[in-house]
């Protein structure tokens, strides 16, 4: 499988070598302006598809890109500096449907959409966009949220924020002790949503929230 990052760095590199232009890779490319101005400019990450089309187009190699990871490319601008890391977003709702996304090898096997850089000492495996109002304004619809996958039920951080997953619910929410063995108390910041008696037994996937991206909405 390809390295999302080295990919990502090549197409940089390569556009700066041979000074391409917006105007070119629109033409080239088949995107629109806006969408090729917003990945010239760093706004946004080329995505997949993005990167996939520019490949094909300029018969980018593996050898190409086995380069960029021994940074054998000369004066090269590496996006992932010492004070940062990068880990896999996918653009899943987990608000909704079904949670086949956490069992086993189902995102081994799929290219994530896009990076999100975090600072290099948060402990995050992945990250997802979050939905929904009830941790508002600490969490707000739409931000991008890094989780660690949390694999040791024996015991919990009370006064964390989770992701709890059923197999009919997915919500963000403080975690709570519960007063009644085998439950834990599930509390919102936004104090219009009441607080959730959860039984740990319907739980099916926790993940901790590790860091928070705002999105400008």
């Amino acid at each position: 499988m390809k390295n999302l990052q080295n990919r990502i760095d090549f197409f940089y590199k390569y556009i700066e070598d041979n000074k391409l232009r917006n105007k070119e890779l629109v033409n080239l490319l088949g995107f629109t302006k806006g969408q090729v101005s917003n990945i010239l400019t760093k706004k946004v990450n080329p995505s997949v598809n993005f990167l996939d089309t520019f490949e094909e187009k300029f018969n980018v190699t593996e050898q190409d890109l086995a380069k960029v990871e021994k940074n054998d490319t000369g004066n090269f601008s590496n996006l992932n500096t010492n004070l940062f890391k990068a880990v896999p977003f996918y653009n899943i709702n987990v608000s909704a449907g079904d949670v086949v996304f956490l069992d086993d090898g189902f995102l081994e096997n799929r290219e994530p959409d896009d990076l999100m850089f975090i600072p290099k000492n948060i402990d995050a495996d992945i990250a997802f966009p979050t939905y929904g109002h009830s941790m508002y304004p600490e969490i707000s619809n739409g931000d991008r949220v890094a989780y660690k996958v949390i694999k040791d039920w024996s015991f919990f951080n009370y006064g964390m924020k989770y992701l709890i997953i059923t197999a009919e619910q997915r919500m963000v929410k403080y975690l709570k002790k519960h007063e009644k063995e085998g439950y834990v108390l599930l509390e919102s910041r936004n104090k219009d949503f009441e607080p959730i008696d959860m039984p740990i037994s319907s739980i099916r996937a926790i993940l901790q929230v590790r860091y928070i991206g705002k999105i400008e909405m």
